[in-house]
């Protein structure tokens, strides 16, 4: 009898450190790729701040937030996002570009303008490809499209630890290893099915909030060379509404152009 008991001591006492290292382990492998989840979206966050820097730059060259909400509207590009757009001296990086006539070099700082935005949400949005020394001679930074899916896969795993490692597993081996009861809980309900664990167990993994995350986002904007459903590309339709931007406040518009001609 002693032997017996000595012997299921020892099967009780194998049982539990499997249950703490899949405990242990799971959550710590969660917590070492939301570091990671993290530490990504202070970069995301930088290239969304970039992409809207560009658009306050456009926002001063078409004079008024107005006037870039109509063109975005011409080239049927969502406005919302707009509000989020902090004004800020826009022409430390903006040259001068040379044309023959004061009209001419409105339009190119415009063209200039647009493209740089569209190429900061491009990368915002879808990241950016650069070369490896790998096998896989090309790779992606993570855009805010491939960093949402992450936080989806991360969540799902979250909720996944929860329920297949509930810390109520472990407290169970404490209690006398009364797992069945554990898993009669599970079967008639009492495991949370948002976070997989026991209501009001203080021990669950919290989901990543996506909410916070869905309001970085920004809409795709279309470039230079694409044609709309008018037949005319963005860069015509771009250099038409500068022309007349033009036309409107030239006095305005020769004042930022001296501007610029002086940086």
């Amino acid at each position: 009898m002693t032997n017996f008991n000595s012997l299921s001591s020892a099967l009780q006492g194998e049982v539990m450190v499997d249950i703490a290292n899949g405990f242990f382990g799971a959550r710590k492998a969660i917590d070492d790729e939301r570091e990671l989840f993290e530490r990504t979206e202070s970069d995301i966050r930088l290239a969304e701040q970039r992409a809207l820097n560009t658009c306050a730059q456009l926002i001063a060259l078409l004079t008024s937030e107005r006037d870039v909400e109509k063109l975005f509207r011409i080239l049927e590009v969502p406005v919302e996002f707009m509000h989020r757009v902090e004004f800020t001296d826009p022409w430390l990086s903006m040259p001068l570009p040379f044309a023959l006539t004061a009209e001419g070099r409105y339009k190119k700082c415009v063209l200039q303008t647009y493209d740089k935005m569209q190429t900061a949400f491009e990368f915002f949005l879808h990241g950016a490809t650069y070369k490896k020394n790998t096998v896989e001679k090309y790779g992606r930074t993570t855009g805010y499209y491939r960093y949402m899916d992450w936080c989806d896969e991360l969540n799902a795993r979250i909720v996944k630890v929860n329920r297949d490692h509930a810390p109520t597993q472990v407290l169970s081996v404490v209690r006398g290893m009364d797992v069945d009861k554990v898993a009669k809980q599970r079967a008639v309900g009492t495991i949370n099915s948002e976070v997989g664990c026991v209501p009001g167990e203080d021990m669950c993994m919290l989901l990543v909030p996506k909410d916070e995350l869905e309001e970085m986002q920004l809409p795709e904007l279309p470039p230079l060379d694409e044609k709309l459903r008018t037949g005319h590309t963005v860069e015509a339709v771009i250099k038409k509404y500068a022309s007349e931007i033009f036309r409107r406040d030239r006095k305005k518009i020769e004042e930022i152009l001296a501007r610029l001609k002086k940086n």
